[in-house]
């Protein structure tokens, strides 16, 4: 083999030996790029399908039941009644606790103002079977005392047998949706002090201002 032949020999065989060098980095080049492709592709998809699961913040969980109702002055009496999607039998807790004598009015209107936590009148009210219920009349004490009215439904605090008519089968009142918790002082040390439940309220004022006689409230619903 003369000198030519010889070089041309190592000539090809470099070319070879380089050209596959260079298939085969740009086949591992192209598949790390794949796989990072794939990887960033998997990433974002999981982080989209996380954004989406994530619940808004802003909404509102609906409460399992609902109840309305309305209060009327009269004198001394406080009649309450409404209408309610809670079962037959289940209790309704009305209670009456006075506002401080330094509170302000407008703080009062607008419920930034906290009354006293000891309870003044108190009633319990059961669900008929068309799903109204009404008071005998809750107590009224004082004329010239602003007072905020609560109506309150807190299952955990019913015997087992009612508990069990408000719920279905294997569930408990205390995943009821939509509940908030609750102050409940009591001298009982069976009960807790803060339960969960519904309530709505409403301000009942001097007897000689605005919403303080003779007239008809809505209650409304607390804010959580």
């Amino acid at each position: 083999m003369n000198v030519k032949k010889r070089m041309l020999y190592l000539f090809i065989l470099l070319a070879i030996t380089f050209l596959t060098a260079c298939r085969l980095d740009f086949s591992k080049d192209k598949s790390s790029v794949q796989q990072m492709v794939k990887k960033e592709g998997s990433v974002e998809k999981v982080e989209k399908k996380d954004t989406e699961s994530k619940p808004n913040s802003n909404e509102k969980e609906e409460p399992a039941y609902t109840f309305n109702a309305s209060v009327t002055l009269d004198s001394t009496s406080i009649q309450v009644e409404g209408d309610s999607t809670l079962p037959p039998d289940v209790i309704l807790y009305v209670r009456l606790r006075a506002y401080p004598e330094d509170a302000s009015v407008p703080d009062i209107k607008d419920y930034r103002a906290e009354p006293y936590t000891k309870v003044i009148s108190e009633e319990h009210m059961s669900i008929q079977e068309d799903g109204t219920f009404k008071s005998r009349g809750v107590e009224r004490p004082e004329f010239q005392q602003r007072y905020l009215l609560e109506l309150i439904f807190a299952p955990t605090r019913f015997e087992e047998s009612m508990q069990q008519k408000i719920v279905k089968e294997g569930e408990s009142v205390e995943d009821l949706p939509g509940m908030i918790p609750i102050d409940m002082p009591t001298r009982n040390e069976f009960f807790d002090d803060v339960v969960p439940g519904y309530i709505k309220h409403v301000n009942i004022m001097q007897f000689d201002e605005p919403d303080g006689n003779d007239v008809t409230l809505e209650l409304v619903s607390v804010e959580s």
